[in-house]
């Protein structure tokens, strides 16, 4: 008898010695900082709600203003751009330190490009529209002074292609994507990473504006897309070891 309550006792203490390191892990995991790659979400849109766009203010560049309206499209909510000879943006304030790492990500799908009656390019003024684009814009103290990125899908001009607007050297175009697609596509940018690349040097301001565009005014055409699930927020840095003390 004595036997058996020297085992329990034994197999007791066994159990509380692995709970009690089991409940250790479970405390340091929770909270360890996040590991290389993690995000943080300082603002994502879903488009979910008939009310979506209410935060969403409207810039018009042209007379005709473009509808965008919260829709479904393939099974998931967005936004549904549509532009008939027109140009107006659907732009957020949000502004994103560039001190830290910030990100872009969105899905978006072009349904129908503009008419172009000549050979698509990013460098005349003349049928420069695109069925879909995506802008981060950077804080200025005169809005024409402010530095932005266009992101764009174009019809025929290839993937990867860079070029500075026609309208403004403060704007450089990157193509992310060209041509049909019957699929959404998912884009996510690491916003400093690309400034630096299209600019030349690291950004001196911080990001103060995301925007998205559909338009057809160039071409007195039409143009389609669908924009949903825009994320921004920050790419973390690796976290640093702490010392062991020993």
């Amino acid at each position: 008898m004595k036997h058996l309550r020297r085992s329990a006792v034994i197999v007791l203490f066994f159990i509380t010695i692995v709970v009690a390191a089991f409940g250790v892990y479970i405390f340091l995991e929770i909270k360890k900082p996040p590991e290389a790659g993690v995000h943080e979400t300082v603002r994502h849109f879903s488009f979910s709600s008939v009310r979506s766009l209410d935060e969403w203010k409207e810039k018009m560049l042209t007379r005709n203003r473009t509808d965008y309206s919260v829709a479904e499209h393939g099974g998931r909510d967005c936004v549904k751009a549509v532009s008939e000879n027109s140009a107006s943006a659907l732009f957020y304030r949000q502004q994103l330190s560039c001190e830290r790492d910030p990100f872009i990500r969105w899905d978006w799908k072009a349904e129908k490009f503009p008419s172009h009656k000549y050979k698509e390019t990013l460098g005349e003024k003349d049928e420069f529209d695109f069925a879909a684009q995506v802008y981060v814009i950077f804080s200025a103290r005169f809005f024409l002074n402010a530095k932005a990125i266009q992101y764009v899908w174009t019809r025929d001009v290839p993937a990867g292609t860079v070029a500075a607007s026609p309208y403004t050297e403060k704007v450089r175009i990157m193509v992310l994507r060209s041509g049909e697609s019957e699929e959404w596509k998912h884009e996510e940018r690491n916003i400093k990473d690309d400034f630096r690349s299209l600019f030349g040097k690291e950004p001196e301001k911080d990001v103060a504006v995301i925007s998205f565009m559909t338009d057809s005014d160039s071409t007195g055409s039409s143009a389609e897309a669908y924009y949903g699930d825009i994320t921004v927020g920050y790419l973390e840095m690796v976290r640093k070891e702490e010392p062991s003390g020993i």
